[in-house]
C-alpha cells in the first residue's frame, strides 16, 4: 500500500479542524497537522517541506491574522506545485474565490463541508499521484500506457470543464506536461459535441527559462519584500497627520493626539483597500508582484517574461 501524504489543515475553528481530522483519519491519513492561523500554518508547512514531506493543504478562506491569499503566495514561494484545497462559506462565483483559483488553488470546497466532496478531492489527488509515479518495465506495455495516458488526459480535461469557464491549449499542455497531438484531437471532439467553443487565440505570460505558461503570481511588500501582509482600511486624521488602521481609532479617538474625529472629509478621511505589512508595518495601496513558474520554479518579473499564443476555449453549459 502506498504511503499517504501529510495533511495540513489551516482552520481557525477548532471544531471544524477536529471534524476534518477525524474524517481524514478514516480515509487512512495518519499524519495530520492542524493550525489555527496563517502564521503557524506557514511555519508548519515550511517544516514539512524541509523534512521532504509532501502535503495536501486544506486552507480556510477567512483567517484571523492574515489573508488566505497571503498564505497561498508564501506557500507557492516555497513549493510552487503544492495542492491547496480552499475551504470557504463564500460562494464559488465570488471574485475573491475566483482570484484564489486563478492563483493556483487546486480545488474549492464550500462550507458546510460535505464529506463526500472531501473524499472525492483526496481520491483524485491519490489517483494523480499513483498515475504519475507508475513506471512500466515492459516494452509490450507501451500500448496500454498510451491508452491509459489518453484516458487520464480525457479525465483531467473533463474535470477542467467542471471547474473553469475558459482555458487555453497551452494551459492544458502544461497541466499534463504533454504537447502531443492527442490534446488537440480531444478538444476537437469536445467541440463537435458542443461542450466547448473555440474562441480567438490567447496570449499568455510564459516562463523566461522553460517557456511554460503554468505561471502563478506571488505578492510582497514593496518596502521590505515580505510576503506577510494583510488587507485593511486606514484612517488619516488631518489635524495631526496620523495614519493608522481603523481599529486603532477606539471610540473615534485618534490614537496619536487623542482628539475626537467627527466629520468625514473635514476631520479625517478613510483610505480603503490598502495593504499593511506585518513585518515593517508600512502600508500601500498596491502590492509588488513577481511570477513563479510552476514547472521549473523559476522566479521572474514582468519585464523578463515571454509571451505565448495558443487556441482559447470557453466551456458551454449543457
Amino acid at each position: 500500500m502506498n504511503s499517504k501524504n501529510d495533511v495540513l489543515i489551516i482552520e481557525d475553528s477548532p471544531a471544524i479542524g477536529m471534524l476534518l481530522k477525524n474524517y481524514l483519519e478514516k480515509l487512512g491519513y495518519t499524519q495530520i497537522h492542524i493550525c489555527s492561523n496563517g502564521a503557524t500554518g506557514i511555519t508548519t508547512f515550511k517544516d514539512l517541506i524541509s523534512n521532504n514531506k509532501d502535503s495536501i493543504v486544506l486552507l480556510d478562506y477567512m483567517l484571523p491574522d492574515t489573508d488566505a491569499r497571503s498564505v497561498l503566495t508564501q506557500m507557492f514561494e516555497v513549493k510552487p506545485n503544492i495542492r491547496v484545497l480552499l475551504v470557504t462559506a463564500t460562494e464559488e462565483d465570488d471574485e475573491g474565490v475566483k482570484d484564489m483559483i486563478r492563483l493556483g488553488a487546486y480545488q474549492y470546497l464550500q462550507k458546510p463541508i460535505r464529506f463526500e466532496h472531501i473524499k472525492s478531492a483526496f481520491e483524485t489527488i491519490e489517483e494523480e499521484d499513483n498515475f504519475f509515479k507508475k513506471e512500466s518495465s515492459q516494452v509490450d506495455m507501451m500500448s496500454k500506457q498510451i491508452e491509459e495516458l489518453e484516458s487520464k488526459i480525457r479525465y483531467r480535461v473533463d474535470m477542467t470543464l467542471q471547474s473553469t469557464s475558459n482555458f487555453s491549449l497551452s494551459f492544458l499542455q502544461n497541466l499534463f506536461n504533454d504537447s502531443s497531438e492527442y490534446l488537440s484531437t480531444y478538444l476537437k471532439e469536445l467541440e463537435q459535441q458542443g461542450k466547448i467553443t473555440r474562441l480567438s487565440d490567447k496570449k499568455e505570460i510564459a516562463c523566461s527559462q522553460c517557456d511554460s505558461t503554468s505561471i502563478t503570481q506571488i505578492f510582497y511588500c514593496p518596502s521590505c519584500k515580505s510576503s506577510k501582509f494583510r488587507s485593511g482600511k486606514l484612517i488619516e486624521h488631518y489635524e495631526c497627520g496620523n495614519i493608522s488602521e481603523d481599529n486603532t481609532y477606539v471610540n473615534d479617538l485618534c490614537p496619536s493626539c487623542k482628539k475626537l474625529i467627527k466629520a468625514l472629509g473635514v476631520d479625517y478621511r478613510v483610505m480603503k483597500n490598502h495593504y499593511i505589512c506585518n513585518d515593517c508595518s508600512n502600508f500601500f495601496p498596491q502590492l509588488s508582484t513577481d511570477y513563479v513558474c510552476l514547472k521549473c520554479q523559476h522566479k521572474f518579473g514582468l519585464d523578463e517574461c515571454k509571451w505565448k499564443t495558443s487556441p482559447f476555449y470557453k466551456t458551454n453549459s449543457i
